[in-house]
């Protein structure tokens, strides 16, 4: 059963006036809710790209030459 499914569910037993804060607080976090500003690039990726990129980071990038300086 899905998150969904549950809470319709629940939702379905529940009294009027339990509905009635539920659905209060929903209408508040949506109001409030905002996407994180990085969403919009998810899935731009292929996963053999994403893989080649973790790849590349983690032998390029995270290396420190300390006789750098």
């Amino acid at each position: 059963m899905t998150n969904r499914q549950q809470l319709i569910q629940e939702l379905e037993q529940a009294p009027d006036d339990l509905i009635q804060v539920v659905l209060d607080f929903l209408h508040r976090v949506k109001a409030i809710h905002k996407p994180h500003p990085l969403a919009k690039f998810t899935g731009i990726l292929s996963n053999l790209e994403a893989e080649e990129l973790q790849q590349t980071i983690t032998t390029e990038c995270r290396q420190v030459d300390l006789n750098e300086w």
